[in-house]
């Protein structure tokens, strides 16, 4: 097929899918931890970032039957190459947003900091990258996958297709997001950013389906809009933080202080002020019409006939 990294077809043999999917996503990550290595600008350490999560997700959606050493041996490498892309996209999103504050030209010390702060956790990245051991990893997660070995007994008649396996796991990831009671007008923004890793999941989990799980754009779009959402309110949370932590671990004079404390309390508001959009989307995602529409795209998988 000529893009194999998704499973375009619900009547594929599971084996023969999954270990091209994984293979795609490992191959992905590679050419993207490439580029990042000679140039982690903003945009190439966000779309490592997003590739990285996708493959995590393959690998636990698609690659159960795979060595639990050999899984365990790659997670723990992405793992550690997605706590420094984070390190890195934090302060990108900080710097931008301390470049769009209000009282910008007045925290002049704050942004040297933080520049510099961002400078050393890049070049940590881009040694991380470098290493052999993440090339490794990447070529394990390829051969995750089931490969052409049967589902069944040799010469069993049991051959399971996507669309055999793939409606259970969907269906665990949208269990996992609404088991997730969450106020978002009263909540705790650290509970509603649990939440928010649960909808990145079940997006991720769909998006392995993607072609066979007509329609799923705009299933993957609404959940994307609840991701969205919540982070922004994260984004908010953190440059609060990190301002309030700036002003006292930077000794800052007066005048700058006072401007990072303002920008504190703008994004301190800002927070808040995403709580009804959060709400929306949560209400969305939980509602009656995307339960139907996901079991109508689910039930349409394959040569199943939901009428039969």
């Amino acid at each position: 097929m000529s893009e194999p990294d998704r499973l375009r077809e619900g009547d594929r043999p599971w084996s023969e899918a999954a270990a091209a999917t994984l293979e795609a996503r490992a191959s992905d990550v590679r050419d993207r931890a490439k580029r990042a290595r000679h140039h982690a600008d903003a945009d190439t350490v966000h779309d490592l970032r997003t590739s990285t999560r996708r493959l995590r997700t393959a690998m636990t959606v698609l690659g159960a039957e795979a060595d639990k050493g050999d899984r365990k041996a790659v997670e723990r490498e992405l793992r550690r190459v997605a706590r420094m892309l984070g390190e890195v996209r934090d302060l990108d999103v900080l710097l931008d947003t301390l470049d769009h504050a209000a009282d910008a030209d007045a925290c002049a010390a704050t942004r040297r900091a933080w520049h510099r702060e961002r400078a050393k956790a890049a070049k940590r990245l881009e040694r991380e990258l470098e290493r052999r051991r993440l090339r490794k990893a990447l070529d394990r997660a390829a051969r995750l996958g089931p490969g052409g070995a049967p589902d069944g007994p040799s010469g069993a008649s049991v051959v399971h297709r996507v669309a055999d396996r793939a409606p259970s796991l969907v269906w665990v990831a949208f269990g996992d997001l609404l088991a997730h009671q969450v106020d978002p007008r009263t909540a705790d923004p650290a509970v509603i950013h649990e939440q928010r890793k649960a909808a990145k999941r079940l997006r991720y989990t769909l998006e392995v389906f993607e072609d066979a799980l007509r329609p799923a754009a705009r299933l993957i779009d609404e959940v994307t809009a609840l991701q969205d959402a919540a982070g922004d309110m994260h984004d908010a949370v953190v440059a609060r933080d990190r301002a309030r932590a700036a002003i006292g671990d930077l000794h800052l004079r007066k005048p700058e202080a006072a401007a990072m404390a303002a920008f504190a309390e703008a994004h301190d508001r800002r927070a808040d002020d995403q709580r009804p959009t959060v709400a929306r989307e949560i209400a969305t995602v939980r509602s009656r019409a995307f339960r139907e529409d996901l079991a109508r795209a689910l039930a349409m998988m394959g040569h199943v006939d939901p009428a039969a």
